[in-house]
């Protein structure tokens, strides 16, 4: 008992370290029971059971390849600082992978609404800002400008109404006819991203380029343009690249190495409600939490992958189960560090012993849990 008493107060002043993202978060799904109470108890002498830095590990029953964690602490900062709950978490399992990416970044003129189009007809994936196919992502972001909210806060001024301007600008312009004024009939002035310009699109950059006008002079909307590139910048990808984008491409892209985190199943084939929704029936069928099934279908409601970390556990806040970065006093984190931790798993899923009671090692690991189980 001495011994137990001894390592309790050594276990009290081991300095813990916290980190501040875990790429694996984003393929996880977390619960925090601060409604509830626990009793580890049942698990500690169970079979396909690991203790690790104060976590105990299982295969999950609702399907053997997904990992459950459970760790009991507090996150330190947020509700109730000095409270202790348990933390259930299903993860799907990662691995690191050291990636090579090419990437290059310009700005440029740029009929954005109309690249769209044409990528979605040359089989890319379009978001709002994001053109993605095979190993190629390109990120189009317009430049904001503070000149106008709307169209009526701009108009056509110049000699040969070849300006366009703020309502509330007279510019000076020189009487002099130029031929690529006939491009402007191909589009309009208004107001694009907060500037007033003559509105980007194919035909009217084109006519342009065939009277050698420098765009810049003519349409003062930019777009900043990011390319990456997995692998390896072959003339095929940059091909492409320059199909849908519709313009030579600066090729002096930068290379760069980094490490990637990859589950090892597709998320979208997994349903993380039910994933956390079997585990918490199984968890409160054998004795481990008490909590009403009424919480237990709110919380597979709200749960999705992603919800993990700090960040986006969920946890009985506000009156209700949500993502901690939901609740009205959230106190959220942001850093620029990455953290990484792997897990040992069992080969199979947990094996309850007849007995309930507990001795020994059980002791000794339910101490390290209590006292130890927060994220590192």
């Amino acid at each position: 008992m001495r011994k137990v008493i001894l390592l309790l107060l050594l276990l009290l002043f081991v300095p813990l370290a916290e980190a501040c993202f875990f790429p694996q978060d984003l393929y996880a799904v977390e619960v925090e029971l601060n409604k509830g109470s626990y009793d580890l108890s049942p698990l500690l002498n169970a079979k396909n059971v690991v203790e690790y830095n104060g976590k105990i590990i299982y295969r999950s029953r609702y399907d053997p390849r997904l990992i459950v964690i459970l760790w009991s602490g507090e996150w330190r900062v947020g509700i109730n600082e000095n409270g202790s709950y348990l933390h259930i978490r299903i993860q799907i399992p990662t691995k690191r992978v050291k990636e090579v990416r090419y990437s290059e970044e310009f700005q440029g003129v740029l009929p954005v609404d109309e690249i769209k189009e044409k990528a979605k007809k040359l089989g890319w994936e379009v978001g709002e800002y994001s053109l993605v196919k095979d190993n190629i992502t390109i990120v189009l972001t317009k430049l904001r400008g503070f000149e106008c909210k709307d169209n009526s806060d701009c108009k056509i001024a110049g000699c040969s109404k070849e300006l366009c301007v703020p309502r509330n600008e007279s510019p000076f312009s020189t009487c002099v006819y130029r031929e690529w004024y006939r491009c402007l009939n191909l589009t309009r002035c208004g107001c694009y991203n907060g500037f007033c310009t003559w509105l980007p699109n194919e035909e009217f950059l084109k006519c342009l380029k065939e009277h050698n006008v420098t765009l810049d002079q003519v349409v003062k909307a930019r777009v900043s343009v990011m390319i990456e590139v997995k692998d390896n910048v072959t003339q095929d990808k940059v091909g492409e690249i320059k199909e849908v984008l519709g313009c030579d491409v600066p090729l002096n892209f930068t290379e760069r190495w980094e490490w990637r985190v990859v589950p090892s199943l597709n998320p979208e084939t997994i349903n993380a409600s039910e994933a956390i929704k079997t585990e918490l029936e199984w968890l409160k069928r054998v004795g481990v939490i008490k909590i009403d099934d009424k919480d237990i279908e709110e919380i597979a409601k709200v749960a999705k992958w992603g919800y993990a970390g700090y960040n986006a556990r969920i946890g009985f806040y506000d009156g209700r189960w949500m993502p901690y970065s939901n609740y009205s006093g959230a106190v959220l984190i942001k850093c620029g560090g990455l953290a990484y931790e792997e897990y040992p798993t069992p080969t199979s899923t947990p094996v309850l012993p007849s007995s309930k009671g507990i001795c020994g090692p059980g002791i000794l690991l339910l101490l390290t849990i209590l006292v130890r189980g927060r994220r590192k």
